[in-house]
């Protein structure tokens, strides 16, 4: 099973993008997950954290094997009750039931735009997936960007979209899996065809097309509406 990762900052057509990426064939790549991924990834890494501490010093070095904690039937501090594999599969299988609707999909993913002090949990998320390309995706125009929907009603929208999309940007430079997306490439065919040879996956003209016109007449709509 294969994964799709799209890491966006708010109002750069995230959802376009998602939906663009929605037409592989046998694919399921959703929307926002407000930090529940995230939240599973800690606990993975906290889990083994704790698999992986070993005490040193004497006092408790009586207790540093499963024989001794059932011979003295004391549990220190470190010990863990719990099998790691078991865990790990757990954590694994909660991720995909997140991202499936109990379909036997091919492609499996969604995106957030809620990682901006997470990209280092993308590393859990590899170790348990492997078979992940990832996308991050951007706005260069991020003046017109903090004007936009509910990011004019923040003091400092401009600097974290600078901020985020500067961890993006980075993220990609220091990892060969990743995508570097533009919001105005998506409206560039060659472009798209170029993501889609990344993820290794068939690209469908006829249903860009689609996607790409909605998204132009949903904008008209807005702005003769208002």
């Amino acid at each position: 099973m294969k994964f799709i990762l799209i890491f966006a900052t708010g109002r750069s057509a995230s959802t376009t993008l998602q939906r663009l990426i929605d037409t592989i064939p046998n694919s399921n790549i959703t929307g926002e997950k407000w930090g529940s991924i995230i939240n599973l990834l800690e606990c993975y890494k906290n889990i083994k954290k704790t698999t992986e501490y070993t005490p040193k010093d004497k006092q408790t070095s009586i207790f540093s094997t499963k024989d001794k904690i059932d011979k003295y039937n004391i549990k220190p501090c470190f010990y863990n009750c719990f099998n790691f594999i078991d865990v790990k599969n757990n954590i694994k299988n909660t991720i995909i039931s997140i991202l499936n609707n109990n379909k036997k999909y091919k492609v499996l993913g969604y995106k957030e735009i809620r990682w901006f002090n997470n990209l280092h949990l993308l590393d859990e998320f590899l170790e348990l997936f492997p078979n992940t390309k990832i996308i991050c995706h951007i706005q260069k125009d991020v003046k017109k960007q903090a004007l936009s929907g509910w990011w004019k009603e923040q003091s400092n929208a401009q600097e974290h979209l600078l901020g985020y999309n500067k961890k993006l940007i980075n993220y990609y430079n220091t990892h060969d899996n990743c995508y570097l997306s533009y919001k105005t490439k998506l409206f560039v065919i060659d472009e798209i065809k170029k993501l889609f040879i990344f993820l290794e996956e068939p690209f469908d003209e006829n249903k860009y097309l689609q996607i790409i016109n909605n998204n132009r007449k949903k904008i008209y709509l807005y702005f003769n509406l208002i």
